[in-house]
């Protein structure tokens, strides 16, 4: 049943991802992404530097240097009380003597991960003829074959 649960919080939770992109000049841009607790720290960066080649992509760039990373955890775990006591007995008599135990299970509590996984990352566009061209890490390659239509979409899960 524990499996269960894990591969249904996981369907549910890896669509969980958000990315903000601010501008900061004609050529930088800062990536701000929030992953579920389920992506981890590494699921939110691996998100931030697709989103970095892709706003590359979008904005007639074709390659980008990450210039400043930042990763943040605001994860954390909560376990619920629990909501019900099952209690069971056995009872032997033996003449005037009775012999027994009892046994009580409580269940009915949840535990509840919240928060989520931040990366920024501070990212300058590059076209052919700027300098650091050749430096930097090529956007349709981050992305694999499917670039155009992952820039056009967007990244959405990690």
């Amino acid at each position: 049943m524990y499996k269960e649960i894990s591969l249904g919080a996981f369907l549910t939770l890896s669509a969980c991802v958000e990315t903000s992109v601010v501008p900061v000049a004609r050529n930088q841009i800062i990536i701000n992404t929030s992953a579920a607790p389920i992506c981890r720290g590494t699921g939110a960066q691996n998100v931030a530097v697709k989103m970095a080649a892709v706003e590359a992509l979008r904005r007639g760039y074709d390659r980008f240097i990450i210039t400043g990373a930042a990763q943040q955890n605001n994860t954390g775990v909560f376990q619920t009380a629990p909501t019900y006591a099952t209690t069971t007995t056995t009872l032997n008599t033996y003449g005037n003597t009775g012999y027994g135990y009892s046994n009580t299970q409580f269940g009915g509590g949840n535990t509840i991960v919240y928060g989520t996984h931040d990366a920024s990352l501070g990212v300058l566009l590059l076209k052919r003829g700027d300098a650091g061209y050749e430096r930097g890490v090529d956007a349709k390659g981050v992305l694999g074959e499917k670039w155009k239509e992952i820039a056009e979409k967007g990244i959405a899960t990690c």
